[in-house]
């Protein structure tokens, strides 16, 4: 639609004949533009554990805060982040297991007083819908990441 304006104003001979209001131009290609990205934000292939929490694109933000980004999206201080751009030889905690941000939420041994309780696999995805939508989880799960990025050596370190 917003091309067709355009050709038609292009045909009109004056450049700046336009045959709607300018705030109509603007409203379509902001629709146009969020279809686009929706359609590619729906069928792409990154970013998957943050499109199961927020499947619909807005044109205003989430409203999460640094450490809640890094615990949905996995990016920062975690292990298995770090091995995925060869910036360690193992993805583990050093406990032993998968150091990802849920792991560190509900297992890892070396931050017990920090631990949520442990969801069923079914439920895991509204249990962080769950954690982002109450203001308490959400302070603890902030308290939660600055102790993992504070403490960084204690809970990554590298065990070649």
């Amino acid at each position: 639609m917003p091309d067709q304006l355009v050709k038609e104003a292009i045909t009109k001979g004056d450049p700046f004949f336009l045959p709607k209001p300018l705030s109509y131009l603007r409203y379509e290609i902001r629709s146009a533009a969020l279809s686009i990205w929706q359609d590619n934000w729906y069928n792409g292939e990154t970013g998957r554990s943050t499109h199961d929490i927020v499947p619909r694109v807005l044109n205003k933000p989430v409203g999460w805060n640094r450490e809640e980004l890094m615990f949905v999206t996995g990016y920062g201080p975690f292990p298995s982040y770090l091995h995925r751009f060869n910036l360690r030889t193992h993805d583990n905690c050093s406990c032993g297991e998968k150091g990802d941000p849920m792991h560190y939420a509900t297992k890892c041994r070396f931050i017990l007083s920090w631990h949520f309780q442990t969801p069923t696999v079914p439920l895991k995805l509204q249990w962080v819908k769950n954690i982002l939508t109450n203001n308490l989880s959400r302070t603890r799960l902030r308290l939660l990441m600055h102790f993992i990025c504070d403490e960084n050596i204690l809970i990554v370190e590298d065990n070649n």
